[in-house]
């Protein structure tokens, strides 16, 4: 059987404040419940479509953003977590506490750290001072000491590790490896998707797979915005065949939002990214005899072994696809009628067509830039045509290289 992770990051946004005096932080009511009207996008919803499925996520909440908007608001967010039965634990973005000192006037702006927003990259004793503050702000918000952790921007380092035990924090899952040498600083030869020990803390990776074609090939993890509902019930299904264990599913408490700004003041939901994390959902809870959704609260302890590193190539299609329409080799299906999506630059590709999720149909001079997809999640087997060839990388850096 498969432990799943749903993971949540629940976080505030700067909104440009750092650079522009005149903007403020994001509240939480924007985008942690993701408020627009009388409805509510952000976690709220996630949980009652975790709920409908009989599914519990672990929410990585953001404390250090209390400093500088509503904590009040912030408050009420979190609570709902736990009065709604799921898993609440630690998430920090330093930049709000280097946004509060320079705001009062106890930094200057010459004394930023170059990279404050990666927790790995500041001195020891700055991380230990962070990580007590960020466990207190959060045992005031939830009510529970938190046992895991995942750093902003996956931005922990080996210091990172040593620094959470010594503040009684058991797991983390900040290591993304297709974040490393960018803004995952966690120096490891460990395997890219199985759990790991660093002392006395189990390190649980977002999991990663291969995809793409040609030059474009390589790592892609599992954020449910980023990634196409086949690509996921792949994984899902792969990760049972070669009895890897754990999959660490992604996503933030605005993933169901759309806005054209950084205040997020004009919000629509995202209706393609609902139904896709609606559609994993229904899968994992009509197959909870494969999968067994965990959370950090159940204290799980992984095990050690090695997978079978053979995986079969599902590029076959793909490739024949590829050589009959050269111009459609950057692109990856969706799912969703004329929605595309090609790797790492989703969003850009559907903006440069032209193309929303209710668009049914693609101008016919787009064809030969985009491979439309006929599949939804309900009716994949009667899929038209399938670009993903995904492969699981479980053997660690050397081979992402």
């Amino acid at each position: 059987m498969v432990d799943v992770f749903i993971t949540i990051d629940s976080e505030c946004s700067m909104g440009g404040a750092l650079k522009d005096p005149k903007k403020q932080p994001v509240s939480p009511e924007r985008l942690v419940l993701g408020r627009i009207g009388s409805k509510y996008y952000g976690t709220p919803l996630i949980m009652s479509i975790l709920e409908r499925n009989g599914l519990r996520g672990t929410f990585f909440v953001e404390v250090l953003a209390s400093q500088v908007v509503n904590q009040q608001q912030m408050a009420d967010a979190y609570g709902q977590i736990i009065a709604r039965g799921h898993d609440a634990q630690l998430h920090l973005h330093p930049v709000y506490h280097y946004y509060r000192l320079l705001r009062q006037g106890l930094i200057t702006r010459d004394q930023l750290p170059p990279n404050m927003d990666l927790i790995g990259s500041l001195s020891l004793s700055t991380q230990l001072q962070l990580l007590h503050e960020g466990v207190a702000l959060a045992r005031n918000f939830t009510g529970r000491n938190p046992i895991a952790f995942r750093a902003g921007c996956y931005g922990a380092s080996t210091s990172t590790l040593t620094a959470l035990s010594q503040v009684g924090i058991e797991y983390d899952s900040s290591f993304n490896a297709s974040y490393l040498e960018k803004t995952c600083l966690i120096d490891s030869h460990e395997p890219t998707n199985m759990p790991w020990q660093a002392g006395s803390v189990w390190e649980i990776p977002i999991t990663n797979f291969e995809t793409g074609i040609g030059w474009l090939r390589g790592l892609k993890h599992l954020d449910v915005v980023a990634v196409s509902w086949l690509e996921m019930m792949r994984v899902l299904n792969e990760a049972e065949r070669l009895n890897l264990g754990t999959i660490v599913f992604l996503l933030h408490s605005f993933s169901f939002l759309k806005t054209k700004d950084v205040q997020f003041c004009t919000m629509r939901p995202d209706r393609l990214v609902i139904n896709r994390f609606e559609a994993l959902c229904r899968y994992l809870g009509k197959n909870s005899k494969r999968f067994r959704i965990s959370t950090f609260s159940d204290r799980p302890r992984p095990a050690c072994t090695t997978p079978d590193k053979s995986f079969p190539d599902l590029g076959n299609r793909a490739t024949a696809l590829s050589q009959a329409c050269p111009r459609a080799q950057p692109v990856l299906l969706d799912l969703r009628p004329s929605v595309i999506s090609v790797r790492g630059h989703y969003w850009q590709a559907r903006q440069e067509l032209r193309l929303s999720p209710g668009d049914e149909d693609v101008p016919e001079n787009a064809l030969t830039e985009v491979l439309v997809g006929a599949a939804t999640a309900e009716d994949h087997d009667r899929s038209t045509c399938m670009t993903t060839d995904c492969h699981f990388n479980t053997i660690g850096r050397e081979v992402i290289r």
